[in-house]
């Protein structure tokens, strides 16, 4: 039984800048809490802006603005910047 060589091509790779193609970003602990906490608080003023406001258009405006602006914050945090 013969073992076939790999085709290698070109110097090693380093080990220190090696990259996995099946490695999972790992996200900061802290910077997960912080957007689970802002996206529990855009749900929470949604909430309470349709409890409060009488106005039913009106409410829904402000429920969608106030969800989209803390759901992209939240998004912003817990997404780290490559590069």
């Amino acid at each position: 039984m013969r073992m076939r060589l790999p085709d290698v091509r070109g110097p090693a790779p380093d080990p220190a800048t090696r990259h996995d193609r099946d490695a999972v970003a790992r996200l900061p602990v802290a910077n997960a809490v912080a957007a689970v906490v802002i996206t529990i608080a855009a749900l929470a003023a949604s909430i309470t802006v349709l409890l409060v406001m009488p106005g039913q258009l009106e409410a829904l405006g402000t429920v969608v603005a106030l969800a989209g602006s803390g759901f992209t914050l939240a998004a912003k945090i817990a997404v780290p910047r490559s590069g």
